[in-house]
């Protein structure tokens, strides 16, 4: 593929010196950006935009696991993940066909996985499915989104999911509202709902889900639908649809 674009992602500069250099021995046709942190990941994937991903899971402050959480779905690449030892990663992988580096890897061993990556870019098949049963796998060991990144006139930071009163639909986006400010994301509900832990948000409504530690009361409204009342004073519609889910997650 001429002009292969690949994104290499670790937090140590001789690693991601090593990768470089075992790309550039298989291909001349390719162009490759660096990234040191999972923010600075975060970015490059949303304007970068590339084909192929190799990503360090353990990275200080951010790891690879959540820079895929923080992607939106229309911008997952092809990943290889590149890890030390993780049993448990490992089988989470495995499962779901995806491919990864182990630490120490040899040329032999990139040039197999590599190959690989070109041949399925080539068909334009996996990626987004293979990393969805990933990311299931994962929150099976209880690994939902602890932060969400966030861009502000031009500017990208996270929010931690806790400081989130309510998300809110709007069309193809999600609103997080903060106690602060609110934030806009490329996101869909059922995404957000799936990337939250359950034990801590509630879907409510189809346009509403809710942090389950902001909510002061639950007023009856009409035909089995409620209004959910928060600390802050927003008051929003819980439909019966989805009362179940709240009631669920109060009962404890």
């Amino acid at each position: 593929m001429n002009n292969l674009k690949v994104l290499v992602v670790d937090d140590e500069q001789p690693a991601r010196k090593k990768l470089v250099k075992f790309l550039y021995a298989n291909s001349g046709n390719v162009i490759i950006e660096e990234a040191s942190n999972g923010l600075e990941a975060c970015e490059k994937i949303i304007n970068f935009k590339p084909h192929l991903l190799f990503l360090d899971i353990q990275m200080p402050g951010m790891t690879g696991i959540e820079v895929v959480q923080n992607i939106p779905s229309e911008n997952i690449p092809l990943i290889i993940f590149v890890t030390a030892f993780d049993q448990y990663a490992i089988k989470a992988f495995e499962i779901n066909a995806i491919d990864y580096l182990l630490k120490p890897f040899d040329q032999e061993r990139f040039d197999v996985s590599f190959k690989r990556a070109l041949e399925r870019i080539e068909l334009k098949t996996g990626g987004k499915e293979e990393i969805a049963g990933f990311l299931n796998e994962i929150r099976k060991d209880k690994k939902y989104t602890e932060r969400i990144l966030v861009n502000s006139n031009g500017k990208y930071f996270f929010v931690f999911a806790e400081d989130v009163i309510y998300f809110e639909a709007e069309e193809k986006y999600v609103i997080l509202h903060t106690l602060k400010a609110k934030h806009l994301i490329r996101e869909t509900m059922g995404n957000m709902e799936e990337k939250l832990n359950p034990d801590k948000f509630a879907r409510i409504h189809r346009s509403f889900i809710v942090n389950v530690n902001q909510i002061q009361e639950m007023q009856p409204w009409s035909h089995g639908d409620y209004v959910v009342l928060l600390k802050n004073g927003v008051k929003l519609n819980m439909s019966r649809r989805y009362k179940e889910n709240l009631l669920k997650d109060t009962s404890e």
